[in-house]
C-alpha cells in the first residue's frame, strides 16, 4: 500500500494540483491529509472540493480549518492570517464550512495516527520543533507512526529508548521503534525551500520518503493579490518562509 500523506495546503491550488499530479505518477493507493486545507491563499473552495474527491483514508482538522468553520474572534492570529481567515469564511459555502467543522482532531488508521499539531494537546495547536515537544506527543501515541504538520517544516523524530530527530529525506520504519513525522507543507513551506512538500509511505517497503515538487508559484501569487489578500502572503511563498 502506498499512502500519500500531505497537509497545510492552505488554499494553494497550483501547489495542490502539482502534488496530486506527482502522486499519480508515483502510483498512490490512498491519501492521508493532516489538515489546514484552507487559509492564507486564494482557492479555498476548489482545494477543499478537490481533497474531498480523493480516495482519502483519513483527514483531520487544522487550526485554520477550525477558524474558517466558525465565526469566533481571531485574536490569536496575526493580522495577515486573520484577514485571510475572514476572507476564507466569505468564500466557502455553508456546506463546506460545516464539513470542516465536523473534522476530527486525531484519527488512527491501522498502525498510523494523523494529527495536525500534536497528540498531547491537539486543540491547543502546539508546535513540535524539538525532542521535548516530540516526547510530550509520543506519550499519547499508541500507533507506530504518527504523521503531523502545523509548523510547515518537515522534521522527523524516532523513539527507541531515547528520542532522536531532525531533518530527513527517507526513513526506514523499524519494528519496535515509534516515529513522529512532520510531512511539511503543500501550500506554504517555511523551511527555506519554496517547493511543495509531502511524503509517500510505502507499507510494503516500510519506507517513508519526503518529496519536494515545484509548482506555478507566480500564478498563486497573482491570485492572492487579485483577491485583495495581504501582499506579504504572496511574497513569502517564493522565500519558503
Amino acid at each position: 500500500m502506498r499512502y500519500a500523506v500531505f497537509g497545510d495546503v492552505h488554499a494553494n491550488w497550483e501547489a495542490l494540483t502539482a502534488v496530486l499530479a506527482e502522486c499519480e505518477k508515483i502510483g498512490v493507493d490512498s491519501y492521508l491529509c493532516i489538515g489546514d486545507l484552507v487559509g492564507y491563499n486564494a482557492d479555498p473552495s476548489d482545494c477543499l472540493e478537490k481533497i474531498k474527491s480523493l480516495p482519502l483514508a483519513g483527514v483531520v482538522m487544522g487550526n485554520h480549518d477550525e477558524q474558517a468553520s466558525e465565526d469566533s474572534d481571531l485574536a490569536g492570529f496575526n493580522a495577515q492570517a486573520a484577514m485571510a481567515i475572514e476572507w476564507t469564511r466569505n468564500n466557502l459555502t455553508d456546506d463546506q464550512r460545516n464539513w470542516l467543522k465536523k473534522l476530527r482532531l486525531t484519527m488512527q488508521i491501522g498502525k498510523i495516527t494523523i494529527v495536525h499539531a500534536s497528540l498531547d494537546s491537539p486543540k491547543r495547536w502546539g508546535y513540535i520543533f524539538d525532542k521535548l515537544s516530540a516526547g510530550a506527543s509520543f506519550s499519547y501515541q499508541f500507533s507506530q507512526i504518527c504523521f503531523c504538520g502545523h509548523s510547515h517544516v518537515p522534521l522527523a523524530f524516532e523513539k527507541f529508548g531515547t528520542i532522536q530527530g531532525g531533518k530527513y529525506s527517507e526513513i526506514k520504519i523499524q519494528a519496535g521503534h515509534k516515529y513522529l513525522i512532520n510531512v511539511g507543507s503543500v501550500g506554504q513551506p517555511r523551511d527555506g525551500d519554496w517547493r511543495s512538500a509531502f511524503v509517500i509511505y510505502d507499507t510494503d517497503k516500510n519506507l517513508v520518503t519526503l518529496h519536494r515538487i515545484p509548482y506555478e508559484i507566480k500564478a498563486a501569487q497573482e491570485k492572492i493579490i487579485k483577491a485583495g489578500l495581504p501582499e506579504r502572503l504572496a511574497l513569502r511563498l517564493e522565500k519558503g518562509a
